[in-house]
């Protein structure tokens, strides 16, 4: 046997045990990866069973969390609203307060019309509506785009029984607040937002629920 021959029969055996090396491995991380595939599964299946979808892509949800978290008001402080609210070829300015503590007062402007009072839980707005489609599973993230300049995240809202809930939602990038809802059910409401935010509840804030 030459030792061209013997080096032939060493690679030979060498490739051989490290196929077979490479059989054990490839084996066991099988047998590692089913319990997580399983649990993956499981997972998915729960989420569709809580929520009537399927999960949104890691990345999706992670920007309803934001914007859940940011249409969210902190305790003790008031809502603050801006916005002007189209109809059809109606355009008017609609203007919110309103406290996130009991006894829940309230100021609203819209359509021309100025009302305040109290209410026996927080006062709906659109921010809300929105925040509870998503909260639901009724919204996904359609595309990254800007707005008016803006970067911004695109999100469809779909699947409510209720009017003036379905449409397209526009929320900032950088702090996930609203900066347009377009509806389209019961003729269609377009809300642009100029001011969205949580003031406190201190002495000259609450003065403006009056």
């Amino acid at each position: 046997m030459t030792e061209f021959h013997a080096g032939l029969e060493l690679f030979r055996d060498q490739l051989r045990d490290a196929v077979a090396r490479d059989l054990r491995r490839s084996r066991r991380s099988r047998r590692a990866a089913l319990p997580t595939l399983v649990a993956a599964a499981a997972a998915t299946a729960l989420v569709v069973s809580l929520t009537g979808a399927p999960p949104v892509p890691g990345t999706d949800a992670a920007v309803m969390r934001h914007v859940v978290a940011a249409l969210t008001p902190a305790p003790d402080t008031i809502l603050h609203e801006r916005a002007l609210v189209t109809l059809g070829s109606n355009t008017q300015p609609y203007e919110l307060w309103a406290e996130t503590n009991p006894p829940y007062r309230y100021r609203v402007r819209k359509w021309g019309h100025e009302g305040s009072g109290t209410a026996t839980t927080a006062p709906s707005d659109p921010a809300a509506t929105l925040r509870a489609m998503v909260t639901t599973g009724k919204a996904r993230v359609d595309a990254e785009t800007s707005f008016a300049g803006v970067p911004a995240y695109k999100l469809t809202v779909s699947g409510s029984s209720a009017r003036f809930l379905n449409g397209t939602a526009y929320v900032a990038r950088s702090d996930y607040h609203p900066l347009e809802i377009d509806t389209t059910d019961g003729g269609g409401e377009r809300i642009v937002f100029q001011s969205y935010e949580h003031m406190p509840a201190n002495s000259s804030n609450v003065a403006l629920l009056k």
